[in-house]
């Protein structure tokens, strides 16, 4: 089945280029933003914009979007409309046959996922990072480059896990969090909140998951 990409940067480029290495036909991206449609993205051309979806009832689509919030706000919108989900996998990643991975997940270069754990829909294992034994990993979670979650760690939905942050074992970490890059998580971390540093430690709140429409950017 063809592919295309919602959104036309850098991570929708990440996407266009796994497609490619598993030799998934990819129709090119869309893309609200006036100025880039037209614009070719590794050989791929920017159709048209979001509305346009209903176009290509045959084809299966996939947010390439990082923030947590917009990739929400899109998947609410085109689930609704009755779209395909395709999920993205690198063929230098690792995902153990015991893995349950939800609808329009991407796991890049070099990403690891060990057995029986569950990464629900639209999550992003982004490249080089590794998810230990029986971990759960929410809708919507966007585990940064070079991040490591060791065995037993629960996240939940909506958060984001900062490039390199190290979370210890069994730790569980509430929906809608932001963990600062190069943190590391020893213990629990509620809904809601920012932690950085080392050991993390919350700094400020966060407005609540899911978020409401008019607190969505892109």
């Amino acid at each position: 089945m063809s592919v295309i990409i919602i959104g036309a940067g850098g991570h929708a480029k990440v996407a266009a280029d796994i497609f490619r290495l598993v030799g998934s036909p990819v129709l090119g991206y869309l893309d609200d933003d006036p100025a880039k449609i037209g614009v070719n993205l590794l050989g791929y051309p920017v159709l048209g914009a979001l509305q346009t979806a209903s176009a290509y009832p045959d084809a299966a689509f996939i947010i390439g979007i990082g923030a947590n919030q917009t990739r929400y706000m899109l998947a609410q919108r085109l689930t609704a409309s009755g779209v395909l989900w395709a999920s993205a996998v690198h063929p230098r990643a690792v995902i153990a046959e015991s893995v349950t991975v939800g609808a329009g997940v991407l796991i890049a270069a070099q990403g690891v996922v060990n057995p029986d754990t569950t990464i629900g829909d639209h999550v992003i294992i982004n490249t080089g990072a590794t998810v230990d034994h029986d971990c759960s990993i929410g809708d919507y979670v966007h585990v940064a480059p070079g991040t490591h979650l060791a065995g037993g760690v629960k996240v939940g939905a909506g958060t984001l896990i900062g490039v390199g942050s190290v979370i210890t074992p069994y730790v569980t970490i509430g929906s809608g969090v932001v963990i600062g890059a190069g943190s590391v998580i020893t213990k629990d971390i509620p809904d809601h909140v920012t932690v950085v540093g080392v050991p993390g430690r919350t700094i400020s709140t966060n407005q609540a998951w899911p978020p409401a429409p008019a607190t969505i950017s892109r």
